[in-house]
């Protein structure tokens, strides 16, 4: 399936872009060509028809996505912001990742573009902006679906855990109750601090797969230095975010990088 966009008006718009309808097209822009770089490396050496077919719908909206922006920027005469492209990435490496790891991957790209996208669409005021966010907002939710689908398919998908409902309503009756999750008077977690810790894991086991992998191949020592530093931080957070569930005796998810 491929995704297109209408691309910016040339007439019609006299407004200038607001600082938040700037930074959210350069944060989009620095995303999409990064994503390009990534799925058409995945693209080289996915072998799974399944995964193939949304690396592909994720690659086309990625690169319509950058098309808008660019005609945006240059109806404006804004400078193109400087993005990632073809030589940021070694097209003949070897594969470094599963294939159900990309499946993986592109489920946390969907979450983050999902959470960036409408924000977004809250906060530009022109037409044309918003209706761009609100296209990615539709594309990222697409890309979830079709992930959340296929994994669930295969057995792969992790689920949150789950905790036993409670027996009636509660309500909290001072104010240090945020507080209270530290110390020695702790109390149970609630069910949106759990979400955190599990998305937490998630989003740090990802990190560290991919660290781990690009210090593997990177030429600079310096570089690769700071991926196993990068890795030992991850490492360190899952450790950290997955004790404080099998503490409180809720169960910990599956890594992803396993």
């Amino acid at each position: 399936m491929t995704v297109t966009l209408e691309q910016p008006p040339s007439a019609g718009h006299t407004a200038r872009l607001t600082a938040a309808e700037m930074g959210f097209l350069w944060t989009q822009y620095q995303n999409d060509t990064l994503a390009v770089c990534v799925l058409q490396y995945f693209m080289k050496h996915c072998e799974d028809r399944d995964i193939r077919q949304i690396l592909e719908y994720a690659l086309s909206s990625s690169k319509s996505h950058v098309q808008f922006i660019a005609g945006l920027y240059a109806q404006e005469n804004l400078p193109l912001p400087v993005g990632f492209t073809g030589q940021d990435v070694h097209s003949d490496a070897p594969r470094l990742f599963s294939d159900v790891f990309m499946l993986i991957y592109l489920q946390n790209m969907s979450v983050i573009g999902m959470a960036g996208a409408s924000v977004a669409v809250g906060v530009s005021a022109r037409s044309d902006v918003s209706g761009f966010f609100r296209e990615v907002l539709i594309s990222a939710v697409e890309l979830h679906d079709r992930v959340r689908g296929l994994g669930l398919a295969k057995g792969t998908y992790i689920r949150p855990p789950y905790i036993s409902p409670p027996d009636k309503a509660d309500f909290v009756t001072k104010q240090s109750f945020l507080f209270d999750v530290f110390g020695k008077n702790k109390r149970p977690l609630t069910a949106i601090e759990i979400t955190h810790l599990f998305l937490n894991v998630q989003t740090n086991a990802i990190g560290k797969a991919m660290m781990m992998a690009f210090a593997q191949v990177c030429h600079s020592e310096e570089a690769k230095d700071f991926f196993l530093k990068g890795k030992q931080i991850a490492n360190k957070h899952i450790k950290l975010f997955t004790s404080t569930l099998t503490n409180e005796d809720i169960p910990a998810p599956m890594s992803p990088d396993s």
